[in-house]
């Protein structure tokens, strides 16, 4: 029944998301980026991994950009699981698995990430994740102590979201119009 649920809400959400006008994915994204920069976690934070944007996620490109001039930065690199890389430049990124670009896989990280960005297909206010359902972020999030944001656009933050125990949560969620914690 959980997997059904979140099989509609996933294709749902998904929808909306891929139906989004470019113009609102840009507002958007720097709404949620400034609200990033504010989080004292994430100024703190001297190592950052940030997901690489696909299917009109929240853009990351220009938050990357911009956290890498103090910060170390990791991407996640694809295979059986994710694996974060050392981020050096975009002219250095390739195409992974799912379609995603990735930093070249000479360069894994050597310290784990103070703080960690994670997409998601849905977000509920219980601070769970929906992803694409193959549950590679809740396996690497089970393995990091880091402090876990998740990127969302509002419409995609749900009361209640179906969990299953493997999922894992967020510690703060941020829209362009809000800060979400417990």
């Amino acid at each position: 029944m959980v997997q059904h649920l979140k099989a509609e809400l996933r294709k749902s959400m998904l929808a909306k998301r891929l139906a989004l006008w470019q113009d609102y994915i840009e507002e958007a994204g720097k709404k949620i980026f400034g609200r990033l920069c504010a989080e004292e976690k994430f100024k703190k934070a001297q190592a950052v991994a940030f997901y690489f944007p696909i299917n009109n996620e929240v853009n990351t490109t220009p938050m990357i950009r911009e956290a890498a001039k103090t910060k170390e930065i990791l991407l996640p690199v694809t295979n059986h699981e994710i694996a974060l890389f050392t981020f050096t430049s975009f002219d250095e990124l390739k195409i992974g698995k799912y379609g995603i670009m990735e930093p070249s896989r000479g360069n894994a990280a050597t310290r784990e990430p103070d703080v960690i960005i994670v997409p998601g297909v849905a977000f509920g206010l219980c601070m769970h994740r929906l992803g694409y359902g193959k549950g590679y972020y809740d396996r690497l999030l089970r393995k990091l102590p880091s402090y876990r944001i998740g990127l969302a656009y509002d419409f995609q933050v749900v009361e209640e979201l179906p969990q299953h125990k493997d999922d894992e949560r967020m510690d703060i969620i941020l829209t362009e119009k809000r800060r979400i914690t417990l």
